[in-house]
């Protein structure tokens, strides 16, 4: 028979974000059954994570949440349960969120407010006796998103809310509350954080100060309104937000990818070519993928041949083929209802349950390499940090096979040898995972959960941006010396 090529398989190794749904009535004690066999089934790399060498101490954990799940009778409470057993396997791409105990969708919080009548409500705030200036207030922004951060009113002190201000998505709306902070102590805050589809997810904030908003293994938002005039931003604070291409000193040029997603890459091809001069002409120029959280490999690659020296290898992956898995790649299709081509990759796929699938054969990777590459002698900077992720982390894969690039920062997330995240519901509950695995060799040659180093590495504390301009500067010099 056959090897699968066309519209199953692609259909499959492009879903991320697909549900296939249970019932919702059941204890956490049966929860935790059913997510522990989820992961064991259709989780990409659970042959990989659990071995003979260490199956004792995975069996040994599941007993001891399968204990403290047992004990719980509110689903809410089951959450963290589930989330501190599935750390066992340390990949960023496995997570689980709780969606509620009804079965509908939650409606959005929203409050009648757009920019002008928050600044008017903020300017109310600070025009009260005795108000104590919290560097929360303001507008904040990262990516596309602008969000004003207020007092939640009628809640206790310590509380506020961070509405939707402007924004180019369609998905929300002005006034849509967008996170919710509670404070615990001082700068440390509990968030919640409503996603595109209603749902929330639970993190921690942290203020790191007047101007930076760290939203924990999440995202970064940076103050644009009222602003420090003693923030030191011409290098890192306005260089921060959107994806952008501008010069720093006036010759060195700069481009920022806060992520892989909101930007087309039709978009970013057109940017570049608009400063195609300007980037062929500079003696080096910097990429910034630091707190990237990942998105679309396409859309980084218009900026391949002015980044590459060379070819370039990429791994062939493995698609984990098990029955949820084939369940969800179906869309709830009935296999027998396949026009003849579909039916017979489903077949076909059918034969290897329980096993990795590599679509590209024996191979162990594919060699690439754009029809153009501009300015050979020249050098290029990446930026990186612990938060580049997913997507960042292949576009650092990929570049630092390239002479012209030197990495700076510190080591990339580790997430990158599972992908292709499906979703399934399990009760009240959304469980992640990955259906992929990055190359053959993951087991022997894993870059979780330590990530990939930096060239340079360089203390998170100092202006990595400031430091690699003044390394690569001086690196260049030296080489003409």
């Amino acid at each position: 028979m056959k090897t699968p090529s066309k519209p199953l398989l692609t259909l499959a190794v492009l879903i991320w974000s697909i549900c296939y749904s249970r019932a919702q009535e059941c204890t956490c004690a049966e929860t935790f059954e059913q997510v522990v066999q989820v992961y064991e089934q259709d989780y990409a790399l659970f042959t990989i994570k659990v071995t003979e060498a260490n199956r004792a101490l995975y069996t040994a954990n599941k007993d001891v949440f399968r204990k403290k799940a047992a004990k719980i009778s509110d689903l809410e409470e089951c959450l963290p349960v589930l989330e501190h057993w599935l750390q066992f396997f340390r990949d960023g791409h496995n997570y689980i969120r709780f969606t509620g105990n009804s079965a509908g969708k939650e409606t959005r919080k929203s409050i009648a407010i757009d920019k002008e009548r928050f600044l008017d409500e903020l300017d109310s705030i600070n025009k009260i006796e005795d108000n104590i200036q919290n560097d929360l207030l303001g507008i904040w922004k990262y990516g596309e998103y602008q969000v004003g951060i207020l007092p939640k009113k009628g809640a206790a002190e310590g509380e506020f809310i961070g509405v939707v201000l402007d924004i180019k998505n369609v998905v929300w709306k002005p006034g849509d509350v967008k996170f919710e902070l509670s404070q615990i102590y001082g700068n440390d805050y509990e968030v919640v954080y409503y996603l595109n589809d209603n749902t929330k997810r639970k993190l921690k904030g942290k203020l790191q100060n007047a101007q930076n908003l760290e939203l924990v293994d999440f995202n970064n938002w940076v103050k644009l309104w009222p602003s420090d005039p003693n923030a030191t931003t011409a290098t890192e604070t306005d260089l921060y937000g959107d994806f952008h291409i501008r010069l720093i000193d006036e010759k060195i040029p700069y481009i920022r990818f806060p992520n892989f997603y909101e930007k087309e890459p039709a978009f970013v091809d057109s940017l570049i070519k608009s400063h195609h001069q300007e980037l062929v002409n500079a003696e080096f120029f910097i990429v910034d993928v630091r707190d990237n959280n990942g998105g679309n490999d396409v859309v980084y690659k218009p900026l391949f041949p002015y980044i590459l020296s060379g070819p370039i290898e990429t791994p062939n992956y493995g698609l984990w083929i098990s029955e949820g898995n084939i369940d969800i790649f179906l869309e709830g299709r009935n296999p027998e209802e396949l026009d003849e081509e579909s039916k017979a990759e489903y077949d076909y796929l059918s034969s290897l349950k329980g096993a990795l699938f590599w679509p590209d054969g024996d191979q162990y990777a594919s060699t690439s390499v754009p029809d153009t590459l501009f300015a050979p002698n020249q050098k290029v900077a990446v930026l990186m940090n612990e938060k580049t992720i997913s997507s960042g982390e292949t576009f650092v894969y990929r570049t630092r096979q390239s002479e012209k690039v030197v990495l700076y920062g510190q080591n990339t997330a580790g997430i990158i040898d599972g992908f292709n995240v499906l979703t399934r519901k399990i009760n009240c509950f959304e469980l992640h995972y990955p259906s992929s695995v990055r190359a053959k060799d993951v087991a022997e040659n894993p870059i979780d959960p330590y990530g990939m180093p930096p060239d340079v590495y360089v203390d998170e504390d100092l202006d990595v941006l400031r430091f690699a301009i003044e390394h690569m500067t001086h690196l260049i010099d030296n080489t003409k010396n």
